[in-house]
């Protein structure tokens, strides 16, 4: 289990003197050292407030959300700490400690729910995917797409079938490039904002229906991680990877 991080440069990046409100007495960097020292103290309680009152600044940095995530999981609070190692990894999918942390406490969790079978292939590719970033992505798509056109727009300017064929096979495998890029792009984009949540109590039934008075078809316990597809009423209709399904009190979950 990796220890919160201690370095100040998530706070530079946030702004050391970012403006006060009448809600907010001290600034993120001076938060961010009451959080670590308070968590080094052992005092998970403080930390956790103070790395609450940072993200009440609206900032969403991984570092104070993996921060946050240990101090919760420091207080035996499960649900919590994968909510906020979850949103973490969002933001920086990169990040191989929030990474290990995750699943060492989705290790804790109390269903063990199998999914459905994948192929290795695509179960490689997947696991390669979760560690880049859409930013990444992004920028790397711009960069075979204009090299193709590039390619593509040079092929009327030579002459000799040599040079033609040379410069076409080129424009061919960058539109490859092109669209296995986009669709690892978009792959990453329907990921990211996917509607999911983590019950966030120590147990939940989850019913049949939208309402209390109808059948438990099975019971969930904190730290699952649910998908949501509806919402009526307080109520989210969630499923489970091995596609069972049914509504539980949105007060139960929190979305990631």
């Amino acid at each position: 289990m990796r220890t919160a991080r201690l370095s100040l440069v998530a706070l530079l990046a946030l702004g050391a003197t970012a403006p006060l409100s009448p809600a907010l007495a001290s600034t993120p960097r001076e938060l961010f050292q009451n959080g670590n020292s308070a968590y080094e103290q052992g005092n998970f309680e403080v930390a956790v407030d103070a790395y609450q009152k940072i993200l009440a600044y609206g900032f969403a940095d991984p570092r104070v959300l993996y921060n946050l995530a240990n101090a919760y999981f420091k207080q035996g609070k499960l649900g919590a700490a994968i909510l906020y190692y979850e949103r973490a990894l969002r933001l920086d999918p990169s990040d191989q400690d929030v990474r290990d942390n995750l699943e060492f406490a989705r290790g804790l969790i109390r269903d063990r729910i199998p999914e459905t079978g994948i192929p290795y292939p695509v179960a490689a590719v997947k696991d390669l995917l979760d560690t880049v970033s859409v930013d990444l992505l992004s920028v790397l798509f711009l960069c075979v797409y204009f090299a193709a056109a590039g390619l593509v727009g040079a092929l009327p300017l030579l002459t000799g079938d040599l040079r033609r064929r040379a410069l076409g096979y080129g424009a061919a495998v960058t539109g490859v490039c092109v669209l296995l890029v986009g669709g690892a792009m978009l792959y990453k984009i329907q990921d990211r904002t996917a509607a999911n949540a983590i019950v966030m109590t120590d147990r939940v039934d989850v019913l049949s229906g939208p309402s209390a008075d109808n059948t438990v078809l099975f019971t969930v316990h904190e730290g699952t991680r649910l998908e949501v597809r509806n919402r009526r009423d307080g109520w989210y209709q969630v499923s489970l990877p091995n596609a069972m399904s049914g509504w539980v009190p949105s007060g139960s979950v929190e979305r990631v």
